[in-house]
């Protein structure tokens, strides 16, 4: 009984976001990590609108979600943009997240983390926690790459910057990493850029329904209103099967700590 606390004070606490009522002598319900990439300035110093949509909606339904930062874009100084990232930390509902430094291009033809040595890729990492502390105010806790493989210098690299505690996609086990690792079963999209419900649903019938967490990857600067709508189904439907949605570190949190 001892090893199950964590666990439920994190339910808990996800309970106050997502509305959730704890019923005594149920299973544990299925943790859902949104994990959705992408975050950078755009015009004026903004946030695409879709990240708009997804805040207001993640926050009228009381639920849990983490926005990834590519943090080249907390380089040029930019307060209104800082601030509205600070604001969304510090509510509760969203985690902000490592999601590298430099965005790829079409024409490049490697990831940034598919390239370069251990203490290249550690010098990089420390760079981006360095620019989250110095402009937002906190570091980065979980770590995913944007458009990228990791090679084997990333899982050292990852291991020896201290404020990453999180690999969102990360091997199960990694050779290096000796933190949390939260491995990949299924998406939102498929394919990507698209969240698919009809397959979505398949997918999770044949993957994921059986699985204690799911993290789910998502681009929502990539969608139309009917790419937004699959989104909108997928999620109604996750909340229908009595989902439990946390941020990346809530879950951490949540676990027994020889689970960590």
């Amino acid at each position: 009984m001892k090893n199950r606390m964590p666990f439920v004070l994190g339910l808990v606490a996800a309970t106050l976001c997502s509305g959730m009522a704890l019923a005594a002598g149920t299973a544990k319900p299925q943790v859902i990590i949104l994990k959705l990439d992408d975050v950078r300035q755009v015009q004026n110093g903004s946030v695409h609108p879709s990240w708009l949509r997804t805040l207001a909606y993640v926050e009228t339904n009381k639920l849990k979600a983490s926005f990834g930062i590519i943090c080249a874009s907390l380089e040029q100084d930019n307060p209104a943009y800082f601030d509205w990232i600070k604001a969304q930390q510090q509510k509760g509902c969203i985690e902000f997240w490592l999601h590298g430094y430099r965005e790829r291009k079409t024409g490049d033809k490697t990831g940034e983390y598919e390239q370069g040595s251990f203490e290249e890729q550690q010098a990089a990492l420390e760079k981006c926690e360095r620019l989250a502390k110095e402009k937002l105010g906190f570091p980065l806790t979980a770590f995913g790459p944007h458009w990228s493989d990791t090679t084997d210098a990333t899982d050292r690299a990852l291991d020896a910057v201290p404020e990453i505690k999180i690999w969102l996609y990360g091997p199960k086990p990694p050779k290096h990493f000796s933190r949390l690792s939260l491995e990949r079963v299924m998406a939102l999209e498929n394919p990507t850029f698209v969240p698919d419900f009809a397959k979505f649903k398949a997918t999770y019938a044949h993957s994921g329904a059986q699985q204690p967490f799911l993290v789910l990857q998502g681009h929502p600067p990539n969608w139309t209103e009917e790419r937004w709508q699959g989104f909108y189904q997928i999620v109604e439907f996750l909340r229908a099967q009595h989902c439990v949605f946390m941020t990346p570190t809530e879950y951490m949190n949540s676990l027994a700590p020889a689970q960590k």
